[in-house]
């Protein structure tokens, strides 16, 4: 009775551990590690997504700055970031945005699409 609790216990914990995800902050060379900032905001400067691209590929933004994007595709796509957060799927029509704390260039991809990458600058 005891192994049987055990395993369930074990598994329970095992089954939270992957469900909170990632493998902790992300290193920024030459200084701390540094959580990023999740995807979260709203309004701000655009990006636009369609023909398998970001549009523009690169945007500056002030500190404090929120960028959102818009998936005016018909397939789906993701925002994510090399360092972290990603931001999910997004299906035709759907948004989302990310408030810039700190200066510095956050590149990031589509996880579905290889081909698609672009960048941040944070001034």
């Amino acid at each position: 009775m005891r192994v049987v609790r055990f395993s369930i216990l074990a598994g329970a914990v095992l089954a939270f551990a992957a469900a909170c995800g990632g493998s902790g902050p992300a290193a920024t060379p030459g200084g701390p590690a540094a959580t990023p900032a999740p995807c979260t905001g709203s309004g701000g400067t655009p990006v636009g997504i369609a023909g398998n691209a970001f549009n523009p590929l690169s945007i500056s933004v002030g500190v404090g700055g929120v960028v959102t994007w818009t998936n005016a595709d018909g397939a789906t796509h993701t925002v994510t970031f090399n360092d972290g957060p990603d931001c999910g799927r997004l299906g035709q029509g759907a948004s989302v945005s990310r408030t810039f704390d700190t200066p510095g260039t956050f590149a990031y991809h589509c996880e579905i699409h290889a081909s698609m990458r672009a960048t941040v600058v944070v001034e």
